[in-house]
């Protein structure tokens, strides 16, 4: 595969690119790999600023092994007064390149005002994840009342020791009752460090913030066509909940949830260091008729992230399953998940050409994994989706995330184990 030498194999220490479109391209976006902080931001900018006027926004994603700082001053060299979005990245995907490393970084600069989000911030998750959605929701409102996009970031990582996460759930539905009726739709996604959920953190008003989210609100002529790319299969019977708290599940059927979801696998869930050997999921069938057919893109599903062996319970990624529901253990399906990353691209490039609009960027919001060293695969269906996408004249610029969030039978909501690729569209 031509992106081979970008990927996360890749031993050299340094690479700059530029996607460059046109000289009339509205979006313009780079992608740099190197030790070096401050330079290769330096560059990546100094990329995207040739034969450029100055930019409206940058989005930035940077990975987890570099100074975010470092990265802010080497963007302000060239663009000191521009505003930056954006956060940590467990890896970054764009035309000229794609890997997980965690020197990776990825740019976006939008070059007209016209096409620009507006941008809302909260750094307030400690204290309350529906709370400061709603705040947030609220803000976005007041900036862009009439929009019909936003792109929805935030801090995944609450606390390292012992693992807690921000659940996405909450955010959004304070999202939804901060803004009212009529809310728009929502894309978006959890940003890491890297694969083992380390930490995270956002770029907004020109500074690095934990616990934080962004909401970028566009201007109603931007709208947005979404695939939402899948990759689990059921691989057990429907099992009622009988017990759960939060994120904690501690009974399927009345029995222990970690002896339920073992009896299904030949390996222990969990290692000696609380790290689940394989990869597995609780789906929740979103129509509620379980002996309707089904296909994967029916499930709602929960990443189990870990377990407990002394509550012999599970927990979940998000806190949003309950007691009566109905789920069924998913495992991950490589040759799905690839096949998935084909189809979802080919219909986005389909799309595109018959949107009526004039296609702006491609986002691509990639759960960390289905990258192949979590997932197993020989082949990275990040790289399927670029071969699919890279020969079209739409930028693309994508990141590994924790939680993806998009649209499902009518509502956005958080995802696991998906990528959810998004084409904005300026409407003409």
């Amino acid at each position: 595969m031509t992106l081979a030498r970008n990927s996360a194999t890749t031993r050299g220490i340094w690479s700059t690119r530029a996607t460059r479109i046109a000289a009339d391209s509205d979006i313009v976006t780079a992608y740099a790999k190197g030790s070096h902080t401050f330079e290769i931001a330096r560059q990546a900018a100094a990329s995207v600023a040739l034969g450029v006027q100055q930019p409206t926004l940058i989005m930035l994603f940077v990975g987890g092994k570099h100074a975010p700082e470092e990265a802010l001053r080497g963007v302000a060299r060239v663009f000191p007064d521009v505003p930056v979005v954006g956060g940590s990245a467990a890896g970054v995907i764009s035309k000229t390149g794609f890997g997980y490393s965690g020197l990776e970084i990825g740019m976006a600069a939008w070059r007209r005002e016209s096409i620009t989000p507006r941008i809302s911030f909260t750094d307030d998750l400690l204290h309350g994840e529906y709370d400061a959605g709603v705040a947030l929701g609220w803000q976005a409102r007041a900036r862009h009342p009439d929009t019909s996009v936003v792109v929805l970031l935030y801090d995944s990582v609450r606390a390292e020791k012992p693992k807690q996460l921000h659940p996405a759930g909450p955010i959004v539905d304070g999202f939804y009752v901060g803004w009212g009726p009529h809310a728009p739709l929502i894309v978006g996604g959890g940003v890491l460090t890297d694969l083992n959920l380390s930490d995270g953190w956002i770029f907004a008003h020109g500074g690095v913030h934990r616990h934080a989210a962004i909401a970028l609100s566009f201007p109603a002529s931007v709208r947005a066509e979404t695939s939402v790319l899948r990759a689990c299969q059921p691989v057990s019977a429907f099992m009622a909940i009988t017990r759960i708290e939060g994120a904690e599940l501690f009974e399927l059927d009345g029995q222990p949830a970690l002896e339920v979801v073992e009896n299904y696998m030949t390996q222990p869930l969990i290692n000696a260091a609380g790290q689940p050997t394989r990869i597995m999921t609780l789906g929740n069938k979103d129509d509620g008729d379980r002996f309707a057919p089904a296909t994967p893109n029916d499930y709602t599903n929960r990443l189990i992230l870990t377990a407990n062996r002394e509550s012999k319970s599970v927990i979940l990624f998000e806190p949003d399953f309950s007691v009566g529901a109905y789920v069924q253990l998913m495992a991950n399906d490589p040759a799905l998940m690839l096949s998935e990353a084909r189809r979802g691209a080919q219909i986005a490039r389909q799309a595109t050409q018959s949107s009526g609009g004039r296609p702006l960027l491609r986002l691509y919001i990639d759960c960390a994994g289905r990258a192949s060293v979590m997932s197993g695969t020989t082949d990275e269906e990040a790289g399927i989706v670029l071969d699919e996408l890279t020969s079209g004249p739409v930028p693309l610029l994508g990141f590994y995330s924790g939680v993806e969030i998009a649209p499902v039978r009518g509502r956005s909501r958080p995802l696991d184990w998906t990528g959810v690729l998004t084409t904005l569209i300026e409407t003409t």
